[in-house]
């Protein structure tokens, strides 16, 4: 497998289950192949790990952290946004335009992914984008779930209202999420 994700999923996971408690995260460890559970707990913000590996750690911890949500993925992206953009950055975020986060959520994909390019379609100040993702067939559509919630997260950073993430008509080539807001 190729690592190709950098490992802050992993770490916020980690901080996430266990401030839950010690048997949110033994029942996630019960969960995971060997391989991904010591990707789980060894790997650090600044590692590479597969696409592959964090899809299946997120699809274990989702249900942990949030029981019986049908959403759970969704919720999990949304809680790493969050976490990802605490301090400085979220004054920042306050003061900045939708456009300008939207423009630097498809930037900011090769600072977390080895592989695709990511790019905005359409015009923020239409309260409407499509977020397009090329040349990475391989991402898992968990994962691609996870990233809803991850946008929605984002945008409510800056204080938008009313998010609503729709993944498009996957196909191998390109992966789309149309994003809206009021």
């Amino acid at each position: 497998m190729e690592d190709n994700y950098k490992g802050t999923g992993a770490v916020f996971v980690r901080s996430l289950l266990r401030s839950r408690g010690s048997e949110i995260e033994t029942r996630l460890l019960r969960k995971l192949s060997p391989d991904d559970a010591e990707r789980y707990l060894h790997t650090l913000a600044f590692h590479w790990i597969p696409i592959a590996s964090i899809t299946r750690i997120f699809e274990a911890a989702a249900p942990l952290a949030f029981p019986g949500n049908a959403d759970a993925m969704r919720l999990l992206g949304r809680e790493m946004a969050r976490d990802h953009l605490r301090g400085i950055y979220r004054f920042l975020l306050r003061v900045t335009t939708v456009a300008f986060v939207m423009t630097q959520t498809a930037r900011l994909w090769s600072t977390y992914h080895r592989k695709g390019a990511a790019y905005l379609a359409g015009s923020p100040d239409q309260k409407m984008v499509t977020l397009i993702v090329t040349d990475y067939p391989e991402l898992p559509e968990r994962f691609r779930e996870c990233l809803c919630g991850y946008i929605v997260g984002t945008l409510e950073t800056v204080g938008v209202k009313e998010i609503r993430v729709y993944k498009l008509g996957d196909t191998s080539s390109q992966w789309a999420w149309r994003i809206s807001w009021k």
